[in-house]
């Protein structure tokens, strides 16, 4: 028994050896790790921390700076790896470096310490580092004073694309594109009647659309009074009567009842009146609307036919209200009759109307078009292209340097190199190549984003938003301390 005993407690005994050496193995293992992952973090820390105590060399030659092509506000005077991305650092420019340490100036106040890693950004009062473990970035004052220039390394600048455009003084032009229709001038729209009363016998022009050349018989008239007046006047040339005032009265008379003077003349050869009388047409037209059917009766002043000259047709283009702006009248106007194609119609602007179509927030502009060839049809569509100068002189910037962000307008004027500054424009009509003419906020000559634009306006959005987080927090602070 005492020997089976001391066998098991000698194989318990190296079983808890073996267990204590393992664990010895992790421990040991894990107190490796810990102290690279401290040295690595030290080292950075250290490396971060290290006062810039270098000043030009015996030579007076310019030193050498370093910084990240990620993070332009990390500058070092010696090579070696971003605090931030630990991206290798690389050298600045002699006249950057200059520039690296102005903005390092002992005269510069900080305003605040950040990690711009994190979302939302971690800030703090004093320098140290973000939960993270990155180190926290200085904010000096005069980067947040009002107008938040935003300050880009050129490197950075490049890799955002962004490109500058001048702002230049010049003629506005504007084109504005929209649908239109053919439709009859109202100027040349006449109602053909007689003078006379009496029966249609026959009506020659007998539908709507029919196409009368001027001369060409209307309708063949039975009328008593008329038959009457030419039988007076057919009686005066056959008794030889010397009396020109009868013969001047009767054929006036005649004229008055709405006969031409070749019909007059013709009469005057005539043995007895006619039974029926044909009207001409009196000039050449198109029948719009055909009021009256054969074998009634008509009265004077009646109206028989509704006619139309389409020498001449309107072109009724639906211009919506905010293009406005850009028409005038006399403007030429180009039109492309989808019914017609390749053929294109100039004209001018006739006339726009005083009022807006409420649904569809449209206004007609009027043009006229010469129809000689009689091409344009009622109710044609067409694509109309209004163009012209709107303004002789017009400060204009290209239109994607303006940012619209709902309630205002912006736009990121270049003050130097790499320094920006996001300022409030007010805008007036747009042109057609591409421009728009701005009435506030820039002068000619200056250099505006149209390119990467967005991106600094997110970064000058999060500096604002920044701002008054360290504002409010200020805030708090001081009623704090008047609380004890």
């Amino acid at each position: 028994m005492w020997l089976v005993d001391s066998a098991e407690n000698a194989k318990g005994s190296n079983g808890f050896h073996a267990a204590l050496s393992g664990c010895v193995v992790i421990f040991a293992q894990a107190l490796l790790l810990a102290g690279f992952v401290c040295s690595i973090f030290a080292g950075a820390a250290l490396y971060a921390a290290e006062p810039s105590t270098a000043g030009p060399t015996p030579t007076g030659e310019e030193r050498t700076l370093w910084t990240c092509s990620m993070h332009p506000q990390v500058i070092r005077e010696e090579p070696g790896s971003c605090p931030i991305c630990g991206m290798q650092l690389t050298p600045l420019s002699p006249r950057k470096a200059a520039a690296a340490e102005a903005t390092q100036a002992p005269g510069r106040k900080v305003k605040y310490w950040w990690d711009p890693m994190m979302s939302p950004p971690y800030i703090s009062d004093r320098p140290g580092k973000s939960p993270m473990g990155m180190d926290l970035v200085p904010v000096y004052e005069d980067e947040v004073v009002a107008g938040q220039v935003i300050v880009i390394d050129p490197r950075l600048e490049q890799n955002m694309g962004v490109r500058l455009a001048e702002v230049r003084r010049g003629p506005l032009r504007a084109s504005v594109r929209a649908y239109a229709e053919v439709r009859e001038p109202e100027a040349t729209l006449r109602e053909l009647s007689l003078r006379v009363g009496g029966w249609i016998v026959r009506l020659h022009a007998n539908y709507s659309g029919m196409h009368l050349a001027k001369g060409a018989p209307v309708l063949d008239l039975y009328s008593p009074e008329l038959q009457t007046a030419i039988g007076e006047w057919i009686a005066v040339h056959q008794t030889g009567a010397a009396n020109e005032g009868l013969r001047a009265a009767t054929r006036r008379k005649l004229a008055q009842l709405g006969l031409d003077e070749a019909q007059i003349d013709s009469f005057s050869r005539l043995r007895e009146p006619p039974s029926t009388v044909t009207f001409p047409a009196p000039y050449t037209a198109h029948v719009v609307e055909k009021l009256v059917n054969e074998g009634v009766r008509v009265e004077p002043g009646q109206a028989i036919l509704r006619l139309n000259d389409r020498s001449r047709m309107w072109l009724d283009a639906q211009v919506y209200e905010q293009d406005l702006p850009f028409v005038r009248i006399g403007q030429e106007i180009e039109a492309r009759v989808v019914g017609l194609p390749g053929r294109v119609f100039r004209g001018r602007v006739a006339f726009v109307h005083p009022h807006v179509e409420t649904p569809a927030r449209t206004v007609v502009v009027r043009s006229e078009l010469p129809n000689d060839e009689g091409l344009l049809r009622l109710g044609m569509a067409a694509t109309v292209v209004i163009s012209g100068e709107i303004a002789a002189d017009a400060i204009l910037v290209p239109r994607e340097a303006v940012i619209e962000t709902g309630e205002r307008k912006l736009a990121f004027v270049a003050t130097d190199p790499g320094h920006f500054e996001p300022r409030v424009v007010e805008t007036g009509p747009a042109g057609a190549d591409g421009v728009v003419s701005v009435v506030s906020g820039l002068a000619p000559g200056e250099k505006v984003v149209v390119s990467g634009q967005f991106l600094l306006d997110a970064e000058s959005r999060l500096r604002e938003a920044v701002r008054k987080f360290v504002g409010r927090g200020a805030e708090g602070a001081g009623h704090g301390s008047h609380s004890h």
